[in-house]
């Protein structure tokens, strides 16, 4: 059965986008799932995820784009030739820093132009360095090797009403949502609409069975009281049973004796008197028993 996460990508992945949303979204991909080589061969960059449709809608964007050529290699994608460095200046991963060439250590604010490539570049990183788990608590998150792309993702959510969180992991820099509301509504933002239903279904199940384990708990707990209320019972009318004058008390004490299991209310239908009454006999009977044993 295929996971939410990738359920999630493959969605979002064969999405049509604008060209300027789809250079929001080839960026972040790479910025978050990529690595760039020099060597003497030139600057490469390589991008890996085990999302075979991540890695086709790189490759696809790549050469709509900048029409370069990539080779795929199981999960990897690597892209290389001439054009790199003008399409990684572009995309805005690398910059100049004074007279250095470097890459950018978050995201580069001339990539987003408006709410459409904000919503682009957010499902770029999801793409990239993105999961989601329902397993045994509500789970999101996305994992970058910088912390300047875990707090600029965060400024980036926020400006959609979307709360997340930053905790460092070992090397990388993680941004997280644990409230199952605040995940849904980020794949709808970023247009997994599919996986929004199935999370939808995955809180409505959990919500039932939370809802039934709790009358289960519930009735137990209460055919437990019934029981330890019947024995006392039961040992009270054997301690006083001969003594007994009151009809009222001796049939009410015949019921018991004969149903040792019976509820308040079976008991009440068996002697045609109200739950109340058989209550308030039943008590008496209790209360007679402790005079006795009292006197004794």
């Amino acid at each position: 059965m295929k996971s939410l996460t990738a359920e999630a990508k493959d969605e979002i992945a064969i999405m049509q986008q604008s060209d300027c949303c789809n250079t929001a979204l080839l960026s972040a991909l790479i910025h978050s799932a990529g690595s760039i080589s020099f060597s003497h061969q030139g600057i490469g960059v390589y991008v890996a995820s085990e999302n075979r449709s991540v890695i086709r809608l790189t490759a696809s964007l790549v050469t709509e784009l900048y029409g370069g050529k990539c080779v795929r290699r199981k999960n990897e994608l690597g892209i290389k030739g001439e054009y790199v460095f003008e399409m990684l200046f572009d995309l805005g991963i690398l910059t100049y820093y004074g007279d250095t060439i470097g890459a950018m250590a978050g995201i580069n604010g001339f990539v987003i132009t408006n709410e459409c490539s904000a919503k682009a570049y957010l499902k770029g990183l999801f793409l990239g360095c993105g999961s989601v788990s329902v397993n045994k608590k509500y789970h999101l998150e996305m994992s970058f090797s910088t912390q300047d792309m875990a707090v600029d993702t965060i400024t980036l959510l926020d400006s959609f009403g979307l709360k997340a969180k930053y905790t460092p992991r070992k090397e990388r820099h993680v941004v997280y949502i644990k409230s199952s509301d605040s995940i849904s509504d980020f794949l709808a933002l970023v247009g997994a609409n599919k996986a929004v239903l199935d999370l939808a279904n995955t809180t409505a199940m959990r919500s039932v069975n939370t809802y039934t384990n709790r009358r289960i708990n519930c009735d137990m707990a209460n055919t437990d009281k019934t029981v330890e209320a019947s024995l006392r019972q039961i040992q009270a009318i054997d301690k006083i049973f001969a003594t007994l004058t009151d009809k009222k008390l001796i049939a009410t004490a015949k019921a018991r004796l004969d149903n040792p299991d019976a509820s308040y209310e079976t008991l009440a239908e068996i002697l045609g008197v109200s739950k109340g009454c058989v209550k308030y006999r039943l008590n008496k009977l209790i209360e007679l028993s402790l005079e006795q044993s009292s006197k004794g």
